[in-house]
């Protein structure tokens, strides 16, 4: 019995492994499509026409209010159904959730109809580019419905731990969708529908591989009207009301801010914006998607009542997710204008990068500490983390759109947009959650502050060493910027070694690489 329990946990951390080192490997595509495709869409169609990609998205993504509690909630249901053993219980919440989801679907596409047709008097869009945004908005919306109809069948990968598989299918999913623009860019008149199609044609995709696995690996799922009960839908969507508290304040501290920026400044500004959220965006993604690793096993020593390891272990995340986001931030933070420059060659390179930076100072201190927000999961005191963001997030929305009013400059409304939400997000992980974190787990409150100042001080050490370095020794080239980049991370590896990790966090490290590597 301890052969086969050492033999599943052996089992489990390589399928851990895979799962993050697929992950990282979605990461890396998704940012060589950005760095490739952004500024060949920014030259094809103008810094106005990119704006309305995000912000259509932002729009549409508001209807996730009316599905988020059913849908937030559906694969955990599903799941312990299923490695229970209860097949005729996961089959009932599969089939209630999606016959559920299909109603939805359809006020969803009747709302986003009657949007689409009055868009133009709801958002300001250049005389040129109606039609364009328009059908963009059109095919962005019956992407999202497909999605939304269709989602519940790609609980498969996630059942059987394989999401390695949906990470493979991502990468496939987005090729197609980058080939197919590419050659509707190049052979045709550019339009900005064309992102929207491209979005639909990997959408197919994806739900036929999605239901391909589905099949494969959880033939024992079927969805039938016979299972459909309401009581099943009304369970799910109470286990995920929090979740939906959660995406209104993720909408009312960041989701506006596009749309904002299109109704009190211009399209034009609008354009800006999106452009200096993609790098912060993704360095935060990824760093959220890493830090989700350390979960399982904070998870295990709360359940022992370990509490002096579990102590442990979360000082080492926040020093390992700290030791390897200094590197990503200090680049941004030393580099940021080099990048804007070369990559962007018609832009204002100088704005960018204060937006940039104004909209990434804040992951200074929330990036490092990722790890502890799984303490709320963990002892189940996730209401006072979401009653938190909620009002942080009402403070954000309230102050911006004051600001909005009271200011008549545009290049101020743009940084009044990029500013706001890192000031009110810094207090916020610089206070409630590190404090009540603590307080969850008994620990003094000040217990997890150590750390957070040397990270703090770490990247700030690396960032100005990069300065410097880029003062003296380096012109505005590519090759300057690969040399930059060299050079920090030599730098930031050394310094984050001595300012950060302990001995045991260097073995640690060791460790898990050969574990990825075996």
């Amino acid at each position: 019995m301890a052969v086969k329990s050492l033999g599943n946990e052996r089992s489990a951390r390589r399928q851990m492994a895979v799962n993050m080192l697929s992950g990282v490997c979605v990461f890396t595509l998704n940012l060589c499509v950005s760095f490739f495709l952004t500024p060949f869409i920014v030259e094809k169609l103008g810094t106005d026409a990119y704006g309305y990609i995000g912000l259509s998205n932002n729009i549409i993504g508001y209807s996730s209010l009316l599905t988020i509690a059913v849908n937030s909630m559906a694969g955990r249901f599903i799941t312990v159904k299923v490695h229970e053993g209860l097949s005729e219980d996961a089959n009932k919440y599969m089939s209630s959730i999606f016959y559920i989801n299909l109603l939805l679907s359809a006020i969803i596409l009747l709302a986003l109809a009657v949007v689409t047709a009055f868009l133009p008097e709801l958002i300001n869009i250049p005389e040129a580019l109606v039609g364009d945004v328009q059908a963009l908005f059109a095919m962005l919306g019956v992407s999202s419905v497909l999605g939304l109809m269709t989602g519940v069948i790609s609980v498969g990968a996630f059942i059987r731990n394989r999401l390695d598989i949906t990470n493979i299918r991502n990468v496939v999913g987005s090729f197609i969708r980058v080939i197919l623009m590419l050659l509707l860019f190049g052979l045709f008149v550019p339009h900005l529908w064309y992102i929207g199609l491209t979005v639909i044609v990997m959408d197919v995709y994806i739900i036929g591989s999605n239901y391909y696995f589905y099949r494969l690996l959880t033939p024992e799922l079927h969805v039938k009207w016979k299972y459909f009960d309401f009581k099943y839908v009304k369970e799910v969507t109470a286990a995920g009301a929090w979740n939906l508290i959660s995406r209104l304040s993720e909408m009312l501290s960041r989701g506006f801010d596009l749309l904002l920026a299109n109704l009190f400044i211009n399209a034009n500004a609008m354009g800006i914006l999106s452009i200096t959220q993609i790098i912060p965006m993704m360095i935060l993604g990824f760093f959220s998607m890493l830090s989700g690793n350390f979960a399982p096993e904070f998870t295990r020593l709360y359940a022992v009542k370990d509490f002096n390891g579990l102590k442990a272990e979360l000082l080492r995340a926040v020093r390992v997710t700290g030791f390897f986001s200094c590197i990503p931030l200090s680049l941004l933070f030393a580099y940021g204008d080099m990048f804007f420059k070369l990559w962007l060659p018609t832009e204002d390179a100088v704005l960018l990068y204060r937006l940039s930076c104004l909209g990434s100072l804040g992951m200074i201190f929330a990036i490092p500490q990722e790890p502890l927000w799984a303490i709320f999961t963990i002892t189940n005191k996730v209401k006072k983390s979401s009653i938190n963001l909620f009002l942080n997030s009402i403070a954000i929305f309230a102050t911006v759109l004051l600001l909005m009013l009271l200011c008549t400059d545009d290049i101020t409304k743009l940084l009044v947009l990029a500013s706001v939400r890192t000031f009110y997000g810094s207090i916020r992980v610089t206070t409630f959650l590190p404090i009540y974190g603590a307080v969850c787990l008994g620990l003094s409150k000040w217990c997890f502050f150590p750390v957070i100042i040397k990270n703090a001080i770490n990247i700030g050490v690396v960032t100005a060493a990069s300065i410097l370095f880029k003062i003296f020794f380096l012109d505005v080239s590519w090759i300057g910027i690969l040399a930059g980049c060299v050079f920090t991370t030599a730098i930031g590896i050394g310094v984050s070694t001595v300012v950060l990790l302990t001995h045991s966090d260097r073995k640690y490290l060791v460790t898990r690489i050969k574990d990825r590597i075996g």
